[in-house]
């Protein structure tokens, strides 16, 4: 979350400076990527399941830095490629989480739902951002604000979770 916080100032002051910003998009995005899988790498327990995370871990941020080496304009847009890569990992991890809930106990269940759903809208939301050019202005605020809810969205399953956890905690602490 600090990550995330950072990257939003740093965002802010290069706009203020009459910079374009979309350079941290992609801090944002592999930053993201990098973090969930480390998570999902502590959750999951399965072999088979754990090896494609840590596979992907090496080659999604190599293939990344190939493409950012061969097509460095791509660096100030968003890129399609990236966004496909991390997002759909990551929800390949949470998929892969709910199926591992099914024989097991629900450990967080809630985070998941929000990483599922939050990944699941910013593939939506961020893979036609380069289309503002076309379609302009009003089509990047729609977007922008879809962005914003499906956030907010992931944030109250983070909260939903964080309660639930909370409460076993107290009614085991009270047995």
């Amino acid at each position: 979350m600090g990550l995330f916080v950072f990257i939003e100032v740093i965002s802010i002051v290069v706009i203020k400076f009459g910079y374009q910003n979309l350079i941290f998009s992609h801090l944002y995005f592999s930053g993201q990527f990098i973090l969930l899988s480390l998570f999902y790498l502590e959750l999951i327990k399965v072999p088979f399941q754990r090896k494609i995370i840590q596979s992907n871990l090496l080659i999604i941020p190599a293939v990344l830095l190939i493409n950012f080496s061969i097509n460095p304009d791509d660096i100030h847009q968003f890129s399609l490629l990236e966004i496909i890569l991390t997002a759909m990992s990551l929800i390949a991890y949470s998929t892969f989480h709910f199926y591992n809930l099914l024989s097991s106990k629900r450990e967080f269940y809630y985070i998941n739902a929000g990483i599922l759903i939050y990944l699941f809208g910013s593939i939506v939301v961020f893979l036609p951002r380069n289309l503002h050019t076309i379609y302009g202005r009003d089509f990047s605020d729609v977007l922008v604000m879809l962005n914003i809810l499906l956030y907010f969205v992931y944030h109250i399953f983070i909260c939903i979770e964080w309660y639930t956890i909370k409460s076993n905690y107290i009614n085991e602490k009270n047995k």
